[in-house]
């Protein structure tokens, strides 16, 4: 703690010896001029210059910068201070090379130098507030990641050690079929938020196929529908699905597209309005955009859940169940593209349009704007293809 208050105190000293320095030089000079414009020009302005840039050190010994950011504005301070001197000696070296020199060169450096500092303040306090901002969040960044990793892996452990032991239990107690049901869905319920958690470290964090800041990628939409109807239609075998039968439809996404694909298409199969769920997906284009419409028959999504994801974050009253519809549309954000929901006495109908970079190849184009609210579920023009899970 010791060191920490010394290295603080010489870093504060540091900026105010870069306007200490020039100022008991103006003082110095101001006893020895006599005319008024020189005075305010050559002495006066300077000096208040150079105090303002000792008088800082006060507001930043009192801000939460740390020593390392001090010392950052300190560095654009002398730095501004170096500049207009360098530029001011600069002069008074042609001025002396043209004839005879101009009257009180030194003066008319320092005073330039002064005026820098305060230029070179100004800009190194903004520098240093955004610096700091910047790691404070590489710093919240990095401790999510890590929070992240060690949650999702220990549900994950720990839930797959519960569901080995539940079965166990279900097979030896009589009548505990219901009770390790019950169990064995909460667990399920865990894993899915392990699984989310994982994909959104993926949206947010360092851990994307190509660094946070490189997320596009060119995905098949079609491709992506297809599979995750593939795997829908083995966990939900009642489950019916009208799938686009386009051969291929080329968008601009984040790589995780499939993933959210998978969650809106099965939020859709678990939410249905009855055991035989009927989903309808289609894929049209929209001018030069692709729309991707998931419609099923179910309640809807409650107004106050839609609510929330819009806004963007939860409280205590406003939240969501879970972390799907926040990857939803966090990889949407991430896409560029565009998010909607509608819930009507027919269903909910869910939209997501993309840019399209490529032609397609059997996409029907829609005759209405994402969000428009004319189509309901199972209608529409595109061409489908009805695939029901067979029975194992």
């Amino acid at each position: 703690m010791r060191t920490t208050r010394l290295r603080n105190a010489a870093e504060l000293g540091l900026l105010a010896a870069v306007g200490l320095v020039p100022l008991g030089y103006h003082l110095i000079s101001l006893s020895t001029m006599t005319d008024p414009v020189a005075i305010v020009s050559g002495a006066v302005v300077p000096i208040a210059c150079s105090a303002l840039v000792v008088a800082a050190t006060v507001p930043v010994a009192r801000s939460p910068l740390s020593a390392a950011y001090t010392l950052r504005v300190t560095g654009w301070s002398a730095l501004g201070a170096l500049t207009l001197g360098a530029v001011a000696l600069l002069f008074v070296t042609y001025e002396m090379s043209q004839g005879p020199p101009p009257e009180g060169p030194f003066v008319v450096i320092a005073g330039a130098a002064s005026i820098g500092s305060v230029f070179g303040l100004a800009f190194g306090l903004t520098d240093a507030r955004q610096q700091r901002a910047q790691d404070q969040v590489e710093r919240a960044n990095a401790q999510l990641t890590v929070l992240n990793r060690v949650l999702r892996h220990n549900i994950r452990n720990a839930m797959t050690v519960v569901s080995g032991r539940v079965e166990l239990l279900a097979e030896r107690v009589n009548g505990g079929e219901e009770s390790a049901a019950v169990v064995e869905e909460n667990v399920d319920r865990l894993l899915s938020v392990s699984e989310h958690a994982r994909h959104i470290g993926a949206v947010i964090g360092s851990e994307g196929p190509d660094g946070p800041g490189d997320v596009e990628a060119v995905v098949d939409l079609v491709e992506v529908v297809d599979g995750a109807i593939e795997r829908l239609g083995t966990e939900h075998p009642d489950a019916e699905f009208d799938a686009p039968a386009a051969a291929t439809c080329r968008v601009r996404a984040h790589p995780l597209t499939e993933a959210v694909a998978s969650e809106v298409i099965e939020n859709a199969v678990v939410h249905g309005g009855d055991d035989a769920p009927r989903v309808s997906v289609s894929i049209r284009r929209v001018d030069d955009d692709v729309a991707l419409r998931v419609a099923d028959d179910g309640p809807g999504i409650p107004e106050e859940t839609v609510e929330t994801i819009r806004r963007g974050y939860e409280t205590s009253i406003r939240h969501t169940d879970g972390l799907g519809l926040w990857l939803v549309q966090w990889v949407v954000d991430r896409s560029e593209a565009d998010l909607t929901f509608e819930s009507s006495e027919e269903g909910q109908v869910v939209r997501i349009r993309f840019e399209r970079v490529e032609e397609t190849a059997g996409v029907p184009a829609g005759d209405d704007p994402v969000g428009s609210g004319d189509e309901t579920a199972g209608d529409g023009d595109a061409p489908t293809t009805t695939a029901t899970a067979d029975d194992d």
